[in-house]
């Protein structure tokens, strides 16, 4: 067979034959017609479940998994697969004959994008199996309108040591303007290295980063004033995700589910001057079909950090490392990042309400949860179907507080300021999945909110990236 690593039976006959012979021993001989830049072992490994197939049927079933195991190396053009009879004096062998096309060496991305409350270009550039181990390098840079530029150099290389793990290490370098939510600009340098699971539900990862934090246009708040200077991190994250079906798809009659775990640890060495924290984060979300292309669609979100070490409950958490609260990938109908604690910037007006909101510094949290209910629909327009645009009806609530280094104690932290002070919104909108994320335009109405909070009444546009 080529193409495809199922054999396609075209007739009765040749259905009753398949039957027959099926389940009958058999043993298998592999040829690799492969003349490109891959190493042959690497083509060896995924085809090694092949030979302990011993009946027809169960050649299928291996066939089926090695074929998608080698397409997910992503270095082939096309995985193709052709299986012949054996030695005319061996009744029970038979012959495959793998051919894999290569990809091009070299490729590169130019493009502009929409996140939120501003525009972004990225350019990337990389080379696929450039010296045959299925390696992949990739250089990419990207600069925003809001002046913030990133740079980063990324190895990725699968089936590590012989392993069913993906190694990856990177190389970054950040300039993050954060001026207009909380009043300071992030230097980042850091280094990242880590390994994934085959089926991509596993990852585990150190990082080790530089980061300076400072306030050029002097009119930062105090709590963002404590904040500036150099700090070093060392952590170690785990992740975990699982998913089944596809919960962005309101005409999918099978719905779908998905969960995502986020675990880290920082402050692993001995430097006093090590950011030492744990932070959890969480999202689950579930879309149930409801008949006539829509579906009811839930979701939860949810996280904390505290930090660790001697007199911990004093010390405040690191502003870069905190939750923030508001756009679309959180809680609509609120400004981005515009929902949670604030502070008044220095030689801001002491006006309290909606007007000083626009004059004072998002601090963050360290206690945050969303949730999210919406009746997603299909569009009569097949154009738009075939698009992956549809609308949704949604309520939108979620609550962000600090715990640590106020004058609170934690467990007033989470009756006052967490649970009796949740911010909530409605509204309709459209939604549009793309490849860099989910585009939507929404009409919203906040329902309940808190001082100094900044609502976006009335239309709001955002990008909620892909997980």
């Amino acid at each position: 067979m080529a193409g495809s690593a199922a054999t396609s039976f075209g007739s009765s006959y040749q259905e009753n034959l398949y039957d027959s012979i099926k389940d009958k021993p058999l043993h298998v001989d592999v040829v690799i017609l492969q003349k490109g830049r891959t190493r042959p072992h690497i083509i060896e490994k995924e085809l090694q479940r092949i030979q302990g197939a011993h009946s027809l049927d169960e050649l299928k079933v291996r066939l089926l998994e090695a074929q998608e195991a080698l397409e997910a190396l992503n270095i082939f053009e096309a995985v193709q697969i052709t299986v012949d009879a054996g030695s005319p004096t061996d009744s029970e062998s038979c012959i495959l004959r793998v051919h894999c096309p290569e990809r091009r060496i070299w490729h590169a991305h130019a493009g502009t994008y929409l996140a939120e409350t501003e525009a972004k270009f990225e350019g990337q550039f990389g080379l696929t199996n450039p010296v045959g181990y299925a390696e992949k390098i990739d250089i990419t840079m990207e600069r925003s309108t809001k002046n913030s530029t990133e740079y980063g150099l990324q190895f990725m290389r699968p089936r590590v040591f012989g392993s069913s793990l993906d190694s990856r290490a990177s190389l970054a370098q950040h300039f993050l303007d954060r001026q207009q939510w909380s009043s300071y600009v992030e230097n980042y340098r850091g280094t990242t290295i880590g390994l994934t699971s085959e089926n991509g539900r596993h990852n585990i990862a150190y990082e080790l980063a530089w980061r300076a934090l400072s306030n050029p246009n002097r009119a930062a708040s105090q709590s963002v004033r404590r904040q500036c200077g150099n700090h070093l991190k060392s952590a170690l994250q785990y992740v975990y995700q699982w998913q089944r079906g596809d919960c962005d798809d309101p005409g999918d009659p099978y719905g779908g589910m998905s969960f995502r775990s986020t675990s880290e640890v920082a402050g692993l060495g001995a430097e006093s001057s090590l950011l030492r924290f744990v932070r959890q984060h969480f999202q689950g979300a579930v879309s149930l079909p409801t008949g006539g292309g829509t579906s009811l669609f839930l979701q939860a979100s949810g996280g904390a950090l505290v930090p660790w070490g001697h007199s911990w409950q004093k010390k405040q958490t690191c502003i870069s490392d905190r939750f923030f609260l508001g756009g679309v990938s959180s809680l609509r109908g609120f400004c981005e990042k515009q929902a949670g604690p604030t502070e008044a910037r220095i030689g801001s007006s002491s006006q309290s309400g909606m007007e000083s909101c626009y004059n004072r510094d998002a601090l963050g949290g360290d206690l945050y949860a969303t949730v999210l209910a919406a009746l997603r629909f299909e569009f009569p327009s097949k154009g738009l179907q075939e698009a992956g645009i549809h609308g949704h009806l949604f309520v939108n609530g979620g609550n962000l507080s600090l715990l640590s280094g106020t004058s609170k104690s934690i467990k007033q932290a989470v009756t006052e300021d967490f649970v009796r002070s949740w911010r909530w919104s409605v509204g309709v909108g459209l939604r549009w999945q793309t490849t860099i994320g989910t585009l939507e335009v929404n009409l919203c109405q906040v329902l309940a909110q808190q001082q100094h909070d900044r609502p976006r009444i009335g239309f709001q546009f955002g990008v909620t990236p892909p997980a």
